[in-house]
């Protein structure tokens, strides 16, 4: 989340498709780092996509970069665990 957030506050057009990849190169190295590291590696993300379309445009790009992120973390984890309420939730097992 923090991530995301400080990339995209640091280029003047958050829809810039040099910034989504900027993003995902970051993601990249993670998951990379993650693959060498040895023991357990544990990411933990917002999920901003379920609430409501942000009014301006820095929280719409925020929102599809971070959901984006997520989706390629997402698809690279052994586990995926969604916590609603202090319930965790399996999502990826």
């Amino acid at each position: 989340t923090l991530l995301v957030s400080n990339l995209i506050v640091a280029v003047p057009d958050p829809f810039a498709p040099e910034l989504e990849q900027q993003i995902l190169a970051e993601i990249d190295d993670l998951i990379a780092c993650a693959k060498e590291f040895d023991g357990a590696f544990i990411v933990v993300s917002n999920e901003v996509g379920l609430g409501l379309v942000p009014p301006y445009p820095l929280g719409r790009a925020y929102r599809d970069l971070l959901g984006r992120a997520n989706q390629v973390l997402a698809q690279q984890a052994d586990q995926v665990h969604l916590l609603v309420a202090g319930i965790p939730m399996a999502i990826k097992s």
